[in-house]
């Protein structure tokens, strides 16, 4: 059974939205599903940049102004 899970990266700039992201993924098991938020679209932006060189499968991104979602299962 797979599990969720979720990251809060508001107050962050980058690189530590991506650093955190890329950390989480690599405790989580193939299919695992996280959610990551923040609130500086750039970061989101960087995050989707460096999932799209990997296996791991953006499931939904969206932004509203400077916030950000991201929904990722882990390959």
């Amino acid at each position: 059974m797979s599990e969720s899970y979720k990251l809060n990266c508001s107050n962050l700039v980058c690189p530590m939205p991506v650093a955190k992201t890329k950390r989480q993924l690599l405790e989580m098991n193939s299919g695992d599903i996280l959610e990551v938020t923040g609130d500086y679209a750039e970061a989101g932006e960087n995050i989707k940049r460096y999932l799209d060189k990997r296996e791991d499968i953006v499931l939904e991104y969206k932004t509203e102004g400077e916030n950000y979602y991201l929904k990722i299962e882990k390959a």
